[in-house]
């Protein structure tokens, strides 16, 4: 029996991990982007857009719940670390 509270959706007393439902969106390969908001030291925002190629996506135990996460290889090489749901893929020919 399928219950929703508070937009966790619970199946026999299992908790569904957040960003599951994005997980089949993406695969290793796609080409995504996504951003970031920082601020410089006079707090004024500054938004930085990130583009790259996902290595893989993985689960991870954040206290009472597992979280979606993917490992992303930026464009120049370096290795992060993004929430799933925070990401977007990027239409490529």
């Amino acid at each position: 029996m399928l219950v929703k509270v508070d937009s966790i959706i619970t199946t026999n007393n299992e908790k569904k991990m957040l960003g599951s439902m994005y997980k089949s969106k993406f695969k290793t390969g796609d080409y995504v982007e996504w951003r970031a908001i920082c601020r410089d030291k006079n707090y004024e925002e500054i938004v930085k857009v990130y583009q790259g190629i996902i290595k893989s996506v993985f689960p991870v135990d954040v206290g009472s719940r597992n979280v979606y996460y993917a490992k992303v290889i930026r464009n120049g090489g370096f290795e992060e670390i993004v929430l799933l749901s925070k990401i977007r893929k990027v239409q490529t020919n």
